[in-house]
Formats: structure tokens, C-alpha cells, sequence
């Protein structure tokens, strides 16, 4: 992390700013966030938090090139710069760019093998290398490092053994967050194998209200109801 001597003395008002972007990211006021970072970089155009703090608000917005170029600005002015490099990484998988991405957040890992994050984006770029195993590998380490994240459940879903394993997960992603519409399509997609369409209706339900008109929930929503008929078929006299 840059320290505080690194600005010069006659500039270090900029932290302030920075400071203020920091409270406005946290409360998700983007217009806000971005105006302060962008004053703390025009005092200070390569500090490497000032860089990261304006690269989260166009992750958060989903200018996912500009993020990016100041996750890697950050990066390259600080290799050090742990979040600097996990957040490069998640940069470039958003940008669908799995090779790249895992060489960042290998580097994090060469900073601190402890980071739950670094393991989590290492396996999201194993799995989409086709390195299922290995992913699988990965999220346990992130399961060990930081439980905490929604969508370490979803992964672990994807590369559970078997569905109960999955859904044991999966229960566990939704209470973490029970908007998260990636979870909510996986649980009734398991539920489903498993012949339980009520209950993945009711999951669909919940993902509709969460995005309306999404192809993927109505084409659960169908299954789902194909399911229950062909049950009703099935115990009919």
C-alpha cells in the first residue's frame, strides 16, 4: 500500500479527496466517487490508490476496458499493490480475457498466498481455461481463506461432485446474497436435475423479480412447468 510520504507534503490535501471518493464508492454514489478520484489525480496523476479508487467506479459502472488501464497503471507503478492486482485481474475477466487474468492474480498470490479473493479470481480463470480440476482446487482455498463470497458458492456449485454437494453450496450463496440472479438460476437448474420443480419455481420467481424478461429464467420457468405435468402424467389413473 503507498504510504501517505510518497505525496508530496504540499500535496497530501489530495487525500482528503481520495478519502471522500472511498466513502462515496462505498455507498454506490458512482458520480460522486468518480469526482473526487479524479481530483486526487489531478494533483497526483500516478498514485497508485488514487488509480485503483477511479478503476472501481468504472468496474462498478461497467467500463470494464477503462478499469483496466488504471488497475494496470496502479500495477505497474506499484507490483507490490496486492488489491492493484487482484482487481486487474477481475478487470480482464470481465474483458473475457482468462490467460491474462490468471497471471495476475498468480502474482497476488506470489504477494500473500493467504488472499481469499487472489485464490477465488485464480480459479474463476482455471474454470474458464477448461481446468475444472484445478479450478475446484482453487475455490476450496478460497473457501478456506474468505467464505464470505456470494458467488465462491456459485463456482463451487459448478465444480461440486455431485448436485447434493451443489446445493448445499448454492443454499449457502443465497443467504449470502438472496438477489444474486447468477445463484438463484443455478439452484433451480439443480433443483430441476433433481426433479423438484416446485421448489425451482419458486427460485425462478425470485430471479424474474430480479430481472424481468431474462431469457434464461423464462426458459427455467418452462422446464419447470413442463416437469410438473409430466409428473401429474405420471401419477394419473
Amino acid at each position: 500500500m503507498t504510504t501517505m510520504h510518497e505525496i508530496p507534503r504540499q500535496k497530501r490535501y489530495a487525500l482528503g479527496w481520495y478519502n471522500e471518493g472511498v466513502t462515496h464508492l462505498s455507498m454506490h454514489e458512482y458520480k460522486e466517487a468518480l469526482s473526487f478520484f479524479d481530483r486526487a489525480l489531478r494533483v497526483v496523476p500516478d498514485h497508485p490508490d488514487f488509480l485503483v479508487g477511479k478503476g472501481e467506479v468504472m468496474m462498478a459502472t461497467g467500463q470494464y476496458r477503462e478499469a483496466y488501464q488504471h488497475f494496470l497503471a496502479a500495477a505497474t507503478r506499484e507490483p507490490e499493490n496486492l488489491k492493484a492486482l487482484v482487481l486487474l485481474g477481475s478487470s480482464l475477466l470481465r474483458l473475457d480475457m482468462p490467460g491474462p487474468a490468471d497471471e495476475a492474480f498468480l502474482a497476488a498470490l506470489t504477494l500473500n498466498r493467504y488472499d481469499g479473493e487472489a485464490w477465488f479470481g485464480h480459479g474463476v480463470a482455471l474454470y474458464h481455461l477448461g481446468k475444472k480440476e484445478e479450478a475446484r482446487e482453487a475455490f476450496w482455498q478460497a473457501l478456506r481463506k474468505k467464505p464470505g463470497q456470494p458467488e465462491l458458492m456459485y463456482y463451487l456449485a459448478k465444480t461440486a461432485r455431485n448436485d447434493r454437494e451443489a446445493l448445499g453450496f448454492l443454499i449457502r450463496g443465497c443467504r449470502l446474497d438472496p438477489e444474486n440472479i447468477d445463484l438463484l438460476h443455478e439452484m433451480a437448474e439443480r433443483l430441476i436435475a433433481v426433479g423438484h420443480y416446485k421448489e425451482a419455481t419458486a427460485f425462478c420467481k425470485r430471479a424474474e423479480a430480479q430481472c424481468p424478461d431474462n431469457p434464461e429464467t423464462e426458459d427455467l420457468i418452462r422446464r419447470c412447468m413442463e416437469g410438473m405435468i409430466r409428473e401429474k402424467n405420471d401419477v394419473s389413473p
